[in-house]
């Protein structure tokens, strides 16, 4: 199993004494783990067993929380020397992470419930007529989806607005975003 590398105090990064990521550079981050995500999401379209569909959804929905909580960071973040910590400087570990992780997954549960239910009804992703119809048939997960969504993007959306750069969910996880470089926080 992986080590925590942060486990020797001498080598923790105190979120006191690290910079804190921006909006900017997370948002960097984010954009990277999209483009390395986007493959399953785009061969999810075009499944057509529901076993396979939810297989294939694993790596989304394991992908934050493993390696936020065995690495520090997503490769995102890891790629731009960022680390996600607790108040003690430390990995958060799996279960911190998955709770960290919990506001971006909610999204994906309705909109799994809608393609999974698409895929039984056999209605392709790319027949818009017959996706409206599905749509309108389904308002309520619908609802559900753009509601959770939003709620993702207040909560990334309050790095902007508090000193130490943290959003909801890291306020939920106590956990801290950080640059990993010490020349960063001087």
């Amino acid at each position: 199993m992986l080590e925590n590398t942060v486990a020797d105090p001498a080598n923790r990064l105190n979120p006191e004494e690290r910079k804190p990521a921006g909006f900017w550079i997370r948002l960097a981050a984010y954009l990277v783990d999209f483009l390395i995500l986007l493959i399953f999401g785009v061969i999810s379209l075009f499944m057509d067993s529901v076993a396979g569909y939810i297989v294939l959804m694993l790596p989304l929905i394991l992908y934050k929380p493993v390696l936020e909580g065995l690495l520090g960071g997503t490769a995102g973040k890891l790629a731009l020397g960022l680390r996600v910590v607790n108040t003690a400087g430390e990995w958060l570990g799996l279960a911190g992470a998955l709770v960290r992780s919990g506001i971006f997954i909610l999204p994906l549960i309705p909109n799994m419930l809608l393609q999974v239910k698409m895929i039984e009804q056999g209605i392709s992703p790319l027949d818009v007529e017959a996706v409206q119809a599905f749509q309108k048939s389904n308002e309520v997960l619908y609802l559900a989806y753009y509601g959770f969504s939003i709620l993702t993007i207040v909560s990334c959306l309050a790095v902007l607005f508090n000193r130490r750069r943290r959003g909801l969910h890291d306020f939920v996880a106590d956990s801290y975003v950080v640059h990993m470089d010490k020349e960063a926080s001087e």
